[in-house]
């Protein structure tokens, strides 16, 4: 088995390692325009000496010219030793200027051309053979301008040799610049990923628990806290999937198995009640009374139970168009005597002809909404249902007068067992079940439940429900 140091290192090695990695294309290109800037800064240096050396001989070499003609002049009006000694010297240091001129210059032509004019020039003017002095004085003048200027095109060559050094350096580092800003930018996407790939797959899998969705096979390879953690949450998800198949277990069968022996009482209770059995005095009817009330109770937590459970295992609601006031005047009917006990009266406004949804889930949203208003809503009141379209969207609002509900308790109520501070009319304890199903039912539909406020009733709950064009 080969060992990867990268799938074991830790995180911090691996951001180090990555920064670091990073870091070497940016060094190498330091480096590299270092080096380019060190060589021709070496160069510019060793042409500007080059170049003021030869100006400098230059100079040197036409002062000498001049020297030369105008001893070797005054030498053949006055014809004295000492101009003579003077006129041999001046040669004599030209003759040693030119070889040092003519060691940089490319074509040594001219120089051979001005060494042999200087040595018959040496040789005639000794002799007074004016006839021959003027014309190499002459031509001496002319081979050092030409001289001259072929001394400063070699220097604008060089000039211009330079430059285009520059500029290819110049165009070296760009392209460098621009391969090694990419090979860095893609070790900084290698680095990230090394770190974003395992993170993603730790958001998947917390995804998947939290939506309680099947759990990726696939194990998190990368940073070892990473992949330790991606271990402990394959560990929580085994352990979340036994205590839920334990919870809808004990859910269904306790359901089940309360049902029949809470069908007896329920009926032994109402034999009772009714005395078929023989006569009870009035402590026997109370007795009666408070076990027929606790059979109730049992009943309706019974039944709470098993709509919870039937609702967690619903994974997609079946859509369809509905009737509206037909669906809601048949709920409403069916609560009717729960209602009349409280003396609470009903209002339907019903202003949509047509709704797509879940009959099954609108009908829960609508029964646990009722029946929270029935046990809350003050006696003798009005109970408001009210069906419209507002913002694009469907709102189902149900008001009732009551206790009204403090801003910092309604999230709070939507959640599973969470009962409010105000007291039920029903004298039936509730499970706190009531609205958590109502927030289900509305976020299997797409929707939203809240708790508003509103100047027409003391608690008013609303659900938003999305049009079909909105609905995925």
């Amino acid at each position: 088995m080969k060992f990867s140091p990268l799938k074991t290192a830790s995180l911090r090695q691996l951001v180090l390692s990555s920064f670091v990695l990073a870091l070497i294309p940016v060094a190498v290109l330091m480096w590299q325009s270092h080096s380019a800037l060190t060589r021709i800064s070496q160069q510019a240096v060793e042409q500007a000496n080059t170049s003021a050396s030869s100006v400098r001989r230059m100079e040197q070499m036409q002062n000498q010219v001049v020297d030369i003609e105008r001893a070797i002049r005054q030498y053949a009006v006055l014809k004295t030793s000492s101009l003579a000694t003077v006129a041999q010297n001046h040669v004599s240091s030209y003759q040693q200027l030119l070889p040092q001129v003519c060691q940089t210059m490319r074509d040594a032509s001219l120089c051979q051309q001005q060494t042999i004019t200087l040595q018959q020039l040496a040789q005639s003017f000794p002799q007074q053979q004016s006839e021959h002095i003027e014309p190499l004085l002459q031509q001496l003048r002319q081979q050092q301008g030409r001289l001259s200027q072929q001394i400063w095109q070699q220097l604008e060559l060089q000039l211009a040799a330079q430059q285009r050094d520059v500029a290819s350096a110049q165009q070296q580092l760009t392209w460098q610049t621009v391969v090694l800003v990419i090979l860095t930018l893609l070790l900084v996407i290698w680095g990230s990923r090394r770190i974003t790939r395992p993170v993603a797959m730790l958001e998947r899998m917390i995804r998947a628990i939290g939506r309680q969705q099947a759990f990726p096979d696939q194990r998190v390879r990368g940073p070892k806290e990473l992949t330790e953690l991606g271990e402990q949450l394959r560990t929580l998800a085994a352990r979340l999937q036994q205590l839920e198949a334990l919870r809808l277990i004990l859910l269904r069968h306790a359901s089940h198995e309360l049902k029949t022996p809470l069908s007896s009482i329920r009926e032994g209770c109402s034999l009772l009640s009714e005395q078929l059995v023989g006569p009870l005095n009035a402590q026997q009817q109370e007795v009666v009374s408070l076990l027929n009330g606790s059979t109730e109770r049992l009943s309706q937590l019974t039944e709470q139970l098993l709509d919870y459970n039937r609702l967690l295992q619903q994974a997609k609601p079946v859509l369809k168009w509905h009737v509206a006031e037909p669906m809601i005047t048949e709920c409403i009917q069916d609560h009717a005597l729960s209602l009349q006990q409280q003396g609470q009266r009903v209002r339907l406004e019903c202003q949509v002809e047509q709704l797509y949804t879940d009959a099954m889930l609108f009908r829960r949203i609508l029964d646990n909404l009722i029946n929270n208003a029935q046990a809350y809503g003050a006696a003798d009141s009005e109970v408001c249902i009210r069906l419209s379209q507002q913002e694009q969207q469907w709102w189902l609002e149900v008001m009732n007068q009551g206790h009204p509900i403090a801003a910092d308790q309604r999230e709070r109520l939507f959640e599973p067992f969470q009962r409010g501070q105000s007291p039920r009319r029903d004298r039936v304890q509730g499970s706190g079940l009531g609205l958590s199903i109502v927030a289900d039912c509305a976020r299997l539909l797409a929707g939203k439940a809240e708790i508003i406020d509103t100047t027409e009733a003391d608690v008013c709950v609303r659900i938003r429900l999305p049009l079909p064009e909105d609905i995925e």
